[in-house]
C-alpha cells in the first residue's frame, strides 16, 4: 500500500490484512534493503495475533520522496508514517541498520517493545565496504555475503523482483554472472551464487549510492548515556556465525541484561538469518513475543 506524507509517497507492505485489533511488528529494513526482506521472513504462527509490516525508507523500495543521511530523520519519517496509519500497539523490529533506527525510535516511545536483530553499536562499518558501496555495489553486495552468509539455506528462499535498475546479477549461463556492471566469470562456486540471488537482489535500489549512504549513517550514529539509559522493553537477536555485527558482552546497550531472557543467540547463521534460517528466527521470535 501507499501512504501519502508530507514530503513522500511511502511504501508499506503487509503480511495480510490489517487488522486494528492486533498488535503490530513494525520492521524496519537493514541497510540498501526494504519492504522485500519481511517477503522472506517465516511469520505464518505469528499473523494470527500479530500485524506484520515492512516498510520503504525513503530512497528504498518504492518509496519516492528526499533522502536522508542519518539514524535520526529516518525515525521522524517512521513517527509521520506510524500517525498516518493510525497505529496504536506497535513493536519496532529492525534488521542491522533497521535495528538502530528501532532503538532511536525506542527513545521516543517509551516503554514499546524493541526487537534489535544482527545490531552492533557502535556499528562502525570498515573504509573498505564504504569505498565498494559507493563505486561498485556488486564488489559491496560481495562483500557482505562473502563474511555476512555463513548458511546457504536448505530449502529455496524466494524474494520478489523489484523491476529497477541496481547492483546484483541476472542471469548465469556457463559460470558466467550477468549484471549491470559486466559480466564476470565465477569459477569457484557458481551454484553459491545462484542461491544467494535472493538475498543479494534484495540490494537493488533506483537509488544506487544508498547502501552507502546508510552504512555511513551506521557510523555516524550515537546515542548518548541518558538515551542508553532510558532504554526499556529491548531485545536483541544475535547469531552465533555473524562476522558483521557480532555479539559483543562490552557492548554498552546490553549491560546488565540476560542471556535468553534479552539477548537471543541463533545458532549456526550468520548476519541475514532471515535467509539463512528463516524457521529459528520465526521461533526465537515467538519465544520473545510470548514474553510480551
Amino acid at each position: 500500500m501507499f501512504i501519502q506524507l508530507k514530503n513522500h509517497k511511502a511504501h508499506v507492505f503487509a503480511k495480510a490484512d490489517i487488522d486494528k485489533n492486533k498488535k503490530t511488528i513494525f520492521f524496519i529494513p537493514g541497510a540498501g534493503m526494504d519492504h522485500r526482506v519481511v517477503s522472506m521472513m517465516y511469520v505464518d504462527k505469528i499473523l494470527k495475533d500479530y500485524n506484520v509490516l515492512g516498510i520503504d525508507l525513503p530512497g528504498h523500495g518504492y518509496t519516492t520522496g528526499p533522502i536522508y543521511n542519518d539514524v535520526e530523520s529516518h525515525s521522524l519519517f517512521c513517527i509521520e508514517l506510524i500517525k498516518k496509519l493510525r497505529l496504536n500497539q506497535i513493536i519496532f523490529m529492525g534488521h542491522s541498520w533497521g535495528g538502530l533506527i528501532s532503538l532511536d525510535l525506542s527513545t521516543r516511545y517509551k516503554n514499546l517493545m524493541t526487537v534489535c536483530m544482527n545490531t552492533g553499536y557502535p556499528f562502525i562499518v570498515g573504509e573498505m565496504l564504504l569505498d565498494h558501496a559507493k563505486g561498485n555495489l556488486d564488489q559491496a553486495v560481495e562483500f557482505l555475503t562473502k563474511y555476512g552468509v555463513y548458511k546457504i539455506p536448505e530449502v529455496e528462499i524466494k524474494s520478489q523482483g523489484f523491476g529497477v535498475k541496481g547492483s546484483g546479477f541476472y542471469g548465469r549461463t556457463k559460470g558466467q554472472i550477468k549484471s549491470p556492471y559486466g559480466t564476470k566469470v565465477v569459477e569457484s562456486d557458481p551454484d553459491r551464487e545462484i542461491k544467494l540471488y535472493p538475498l543479494k537482489r534484495l540490494f537493488n535500489q533506483t537509488q544506487k549510492e544508498i547502501s552507502s549512504i546508510d552504512l555511513k549513517s551506521c557510523t555516524n550514529f550515537r546515542m548518548d548515556k541518558k538515551n542508553i539509559q532510558s532504554l526499556k522493553n529491548i531485545k536483541y537477536i544475535f547469531s552465533d556465525k555473524d562476522k558483521l555485527a557480532k555479539y559483543n558482552e562490552e557492548n554498552p546497550l546490553l549491560e546488565g541484561l540476560k542471556i535468553d531472557k534479552d539477548i537471543h543467540i541463533l545458532k549456526e547463521t550468520g548476519h541475514f538469518p532471515y535467509f539463512e534460517d528463516p524457521a529459528q528466527l520465526e521461533e526465537v521470535l515467538i519465544k520473545i513475543l510470548s514474553n510480551n
